[in-house]
């Protein structure tokens, strides 16, 4: 029979959910005020707590955006991980993938990726930002080949298609708002329609 968990193992539990919440305040203020304009005291004013207090949880802005950032690049690599190559075809596995990768990117850690740019980080942790990043554009790579593999794809430049992609979703995490006139799922299927059915008309 499992014992109660020890008082040390409540704290670091109690700690790790309250930096959860502290990270996420950051990554709203962020976004809202972009990181070169936002402060720390902007992030403890977001957050209802004294500066001293939040450094309790995070040393730098540097430190909060790494990791909002990271917390973003795990939910999209879990997207990945959804999207398994033996039971969906390439085109199937590149949209299931944008699905999941938009509803990231439309939320807090997500927003806050995409608002952000790779210099925008402290040296040390900027090679960890680019490597997540490129990580996502080769997998997004291999699935439009794994496409023109199976015939479920056009020939197509797949680094120049993954690029363009990329460009196009990250824009709706810029300005989706979730109470405007169209929800996420209508927005997507446009998107879709547009990357994989052109606009051209038929001839």
């Amino acid at each position: 029979m499992a014992g109660k968990p020890s008082a040390k193992s409540q704290t670091s539990a109690k700690y790790d959910q309250r930096r959860q919440e502290v990270l996420r305040a950051a990554a709203r203020t962020f976004n809202r005020l972009g990181f070169h304009v936002a402060t720390l005291d902007d992030v403890a004013e977001e957050l209802g707590v004294t500066k001293p207090a939040l450094y309790y949880y995070a040393k730098s802005k540097d430190e909060i955006l790494f990791d909002c950032g990271r917390m973003a690049l795990e939910a999209m690599s879990s997207a990945l991980d959804k999207s398994p190559a033996s039971e969906l075809t390439g085109r199937e596995r590149l949209i299931r993938f944008f699905r999941l990768y938009t509803e990231v990117i439309c939320e807090d850690f997500g927003r806050c990726l995409v608002l952000t740019e790779p210099r925008d980080h402290a040296a040390k942790s900027r090679h960890e930002n680019v490597a997540g990043r490129r990580n996502l554009n080769y997998a997004v790579r291999e699935m439009i080949r794994d496409g023109i593999k199976d015939g479920s794809l056009r020939q197509v430049d797949d680094r120049a298609l993954s690029i363009a992609m990329f460009d196009a979703f990250n824009g709706i995490g810029r300005w989706y708002d979730e109470k405007g006139a169209s929800d996420l799922t209508s927005i997507l299927d446009q998107y879709f329609s547009i990357f994989l059915q052109g606009i051209e008309t038929p001839k």
